[in-house]
């Protein structure tokens, strides 16, 4: 079998973003494959838990990959701060990888950000990194990869006020509250962030479960600073109504912002503009298209702007509204980076402080820890494309590893059961299975 049609088989998709199906990308040639190792979301770790742990699977996969793509170069981008990691894999470092030691800053990880870092490359506006013949993968992707058997299990970081700070490799489908059981909250009032604390989002039902792209859980006081903030961004209404009151136009948000410093189209300040124009609540009849080209980081929202308005959202909601009309951009387009992009950095302390995390850990080793959930709900759209098609049924007896959905020729991923047990739903959403034993 051919790599890309083994890491279909195993259902690997990006396990740090959106999801994207892994076996596309081995798809074409490039001379570089770049694995994102920055991990820039303060609190995050679990990619440097599994460099140090799973040292083998990493550097395996990542060989795979490069000979799949015919790379003649492997780059590891990784935080320059990390010194006692980047020793240990440089002990190791298979012939043709080398490290590239980056800046402590916020959006380090974000791939077109870590490419001109690392490579010097500024990938062109609405085109992919295979358009300048590089591949961008994430470590977990890669261990994924060099893990054999099919992917059946995720890393999570348990984070924020809770006593147990570990990264844990727990099975897919298992539910938010079973890990929360195991974090213990120190707060009685809490609320919980799945994902990063700058691009995640609040959790509103315990009963949500771990998928292919679940990157921790974070527990923070229900009136903390990024509990309000992602509570306004979540109104629509409010987000418009405040920012058409507020915003003086002092364009912190554009000039700090890590895609227009690529010299990206993106201005944020031009899409607070437009909410002069149009009445509270109601959409501009023609959506700012510049927003097309946002990253979604959140920089501008969290930290740019004095006033403490929600550019990142406005731009978010032009952005919805433009691929709904299939609305264009069609203003000039540069690849020129911004003369004073260096100096325009975020650092991540700065970040911590005004975000208030300073006072949590941001550290959590991984733990041997096995979760012995009741039920294992499998969703069937774990990643970019389209759903899963089930191939068991309610009753059948299934085993850890067995593929209990298949995405055929579509964009997707397959899906296999988390455990051994037996399957006790099928829907249009999800495959729900009860082990019979320990699933991990």
């Amino acid at each position: 079998m051919d790599l890309q049609n083994l890491i279909k088989e195993k259902g690997v998709v990006g396990a740090g973003g959106a999801g994207f199906p892994t076996h596309v990308k081995v798809g074409s040639s490039a001379h570089t494959v770049l694995v994102n190792a920055a991990e820039c979301e303060p609190l995050l770790h679990k990619d440097k838990q599994l460099l140090f742990h799973r040292t083998g699977a990493f550097f395996k996969g990542l060989e795979m990959v490069m000979a799949g793509v015919q790379a003649q170069k492997g780059i590891i981008g990784i935080k320059k701060k990390h010194t006692a990691l980047i020793d240990m894999l440089e002990s190791s470092l298979p012939a043709n990888v080398d490290i590239c030691r980056v800046d402590d800053f916020y959006p380090a990880g974000d791939e077109i950000t870590l490419i001109r870092e690392t490579t010097g490359t500024i990938v062109p506006p609405g085109e992919l990194p295979i358009s300048r013949g590089i591949v961008v993968n994430n470590v977990e992707s890669l261990v994924n990869i060099g893990t054999d058997g099919p992917v059946t299990t995720k890393f999570i970081n348990l984070a924020g006020d809770v006593e147990n700070r570990h990264t844990l490799e727990v099975p897919l489908g298992v539910s938010f509250a079973d890990l929360l059981a195991y974090a213990k909250p120190t707060l009685s009032d809490y609320a919980v962030i799945e994902g990063g604390p700058m691009m995640g989002s609040i959790v509103t039902d315990m009963e949500s479960v771990v998928t292919k792209t679940t990157a921790a859980l974070i527990v923070l006081p229900k009136d903390h600073v990024l509990i309000r903030k992602y509570t306004d961004m979540a109104s629509e209404e409010r987000v418009n109504r405040i920012g058409k009151a507020a915003c003086d136009q002092c364009t912190f948000c554009t000039e700090l912002c890590p895609r227009y410093l690529l010299g990206h189209p993106i201005q944020p300040h031009r899409a607070m503009r437009s909410l002069v124009f149009h009445h509270s609540g109601d959409q501009p009849a023609r959506p700012e298209t510049h927003a097309l080209y946002c990253c979604q980081c959140n920089l501008c929202s969290f930290v740019s702007c004095p006033e403490g308005l929600y550019p990142s959202q406005v731009c978010i909601n032009n952005r919805k509204q433009a691929l709904a009309q299939k609305a264009e951009y069609e203003g000039p387009l540069s690849n020129q980076g911004h003369p004073l992009a260096q100096f325009r950095k975020t650092p991540s302390r700065r970040l911590k402080t005004m975000l208030d995390l300073n006072r949590f850990p941001d550290t959590g080793e991984l733990t041997d820890h096995s979760i012995s959930p009741e039920s294992l709900t499998l969703k069937l759209q774990q990643h970019i494309g389209g759903p899963a098609g089930p191939v068991v049924s309610v009753g059948e007896s299934v085993e850890k590893g067995q593929k209990i959905a298949t995405m055929g020729d579509a964009l997707g991923s397959e899906i296999h059961s988390s455990a051994n047990g037996t399957v006790t739903r099928v829907d249009d959403t999800c495959i729900v299975i009860t082990p019979s034993e320990q699933t991990n």
